[in-house]
């Protein structure tokens, strides 16, 4: 890749990049996603505060009766009182007949419930009845009626003479350490590298949006190729300007519009995030950090955040440039989904190993499969920016996976610069993979 075939490409960038800012399409789409970050928070603060609201609240259950059909005579759901949401409740021993009790709840007494407790073949069962119709939901009975049974454990405990000391004695928990060994007895000690739920959903969560980020930016690359081929932009561009050049400032100018757009939406995420979280929490407890992992600001810092840009933006060079590639391989706009089929397969396996090693990390922790993960080029973008912000990936396994990444670069930029000028100039069917290789031996 000689100097001279580069020559030209700051001026086929900066007219790409003017020309998508300049866009109806793109202001339309940007001035959307923002209004869109702007008011997540709020809708979100509001979604969960209305949650909280409702697991405060009083049980809509006003009465309990409580049919007892064993031989326990004492049984007293009094402490089930203790918790505010179900103080309201009364419970009262059920001395009418059973279906007239349960012919009044249905008609005028709504807000009241049957416990019947029977006893089948030396098992307990305890069953609860509510009005067809009415204010009791399930939610209400089901928090009633797991009290209850927790409660009802003791009252068995109580009838069988079991004291408060030999209950704590039966429940105690049973601890088992294992060791491992080496011959001369020393322990071995295993570092665990597994990470938790919430570390798995953070990645997750990024790999999702580099993913949607690389298809909607690849997308726009491949899309704007074909449209200057069919108005014959390109052959213009090709008189003054190597093939390399332009295919590297079309990648950059639309990734910088990209990217510019996926900044600009956390920017509004965050300032949403503050606004929301000064206004609505008491605490002043940011709405982010109640799902966000509690480590993830221990390794948010300046040289992981550079690292974790540099890994994107240089995994995004790498499937923008096969897009420019499919784009180049088709000549009008109608066959773009056919034409972009290949790199959206080669998308997904990049995308699909990545969420393997997640769940693999969460499983297991690291092992061959997931080093592996960070260090291909097309699943490293999606997989190791997760990875690092959370602390499981070291600087040396990074620096490997950019330096494999600008290897990637550097062969398909080769292949690109003798393939280029034939994709471009090509008007009919769509080339195919092994045509393009043939190419790229005859050039």
């Amino acid at each position: 890749m000689k100097k001279n075939s580069l020559t030209g490409w700051k001026d086929v960038f900066t007219f790409t990049l003017k020309q998508t800012l300049r866009s109806k399409a793109f202001i339309i789409s940007y001035a959307i996603i923002i209004v869109l970050m702007l008011i997540s928070m709020p809708i979100v603060s509001t979604l969960t505060s209305k949650d909280n609201s409702d697991s405060t609240s009083l049980n809509t259950v006003k009465k309990v009766y409580v049919n007892n059909k064993t031989n326990i005579s004492s049984i007293d759901f009094k402490s089930v009182l203790h918790d505010e949401k179900l103080k309201n409740i009364s419970f009262e021993p059920m001395r009418d007949d059973y279906n007239v009790v349960s012919e009044r709840i249905e008609k005028s007494e709504q807000e009241s419930i049957i416990l019947t407790i029977s006893e089948v073949q030396d098992k307990y069962s305890l069953e609860f009845v509510k009005a067809t119709k009415g204010p009791v939901k399930e939610s209400n009975l089901n928090t009633l009626s797991d009290s209850i049974k927790k409660e009802f454990q003791t009252i068995k405990l109580n009838a069988l003479g079991v004291n408060s000391s030999q209950l704590d004695m039966i429940n105690a928990e049973v601890k088992t350490n294992v060791f491992i060994t080496d011959i001369n007895g020393v322990e071995v000690v295993k570092e665990d590298t597994s990470i938790s739920d919430s570390e798995y959903w953070f990645i997750y969560g990024i790999l999702f949006i580099v993913m949607m980020v690389n298809i909607m930016a690849s997308t726009q690359i491949a899309s704007s190729i074909v449209t200057e081929k069919s108005t014959r932009v390109i052959e213009y561009l090709l008189t003054s300007v190597k093939p390399l050049a332009i295919i590297v400032g079309k990648i950059l100018g639309m990734l910088t519009a990209v990217l510019f757009q996926v900044v600009s939406m956390i920017v509004a995420l965050f300032i949403s995030n503050r606004i929301t979280s000064g206004l609505s929490s008491s605490s002043g407890e940011s709405v982010l950090s109640q799902y966000l992992p509690k480590n993830i600001f221990q390794n948010l810092n300046l040289t992981n955040i550079i690292f974790c840009l540099i890994l994107i933006a240089v995994g995004m060079i790498i499937y923008a440039t096969l897009a420019g590639l499919a784009g180049a391989s088709i000549s009008r706009l109608e066959e773009l989904s056919e034409g972009l089929t290949m790199f959206t397969f080669i998308n997904l396996i990049g995308a699909y190993i990545g969420m393997g090693a997640a769940s693999v990390l969460m499983a297991s922790g690291i092992n061959g499969f997931v080093i592996f993960s960070f260090l291909f080029p097309l699943s490293s973008v999606f997989i190791l920016p997760g990875a690092l912000l959370i602390g499981k990936v070291t600087l040396p396994l990074v620096l490997a996976a950019i330096a494999l990444q600008i290897i990637t670069i550097v062969l398909l930029f080769k292949f690109v610069a003798k393939v280029y000028e034939t994709l471009i100039l090509h008007n009919g069917n769509k080339i195919k993979l092994k045509e393009l290789i043939k190419i790229s031996k005859t050039v």
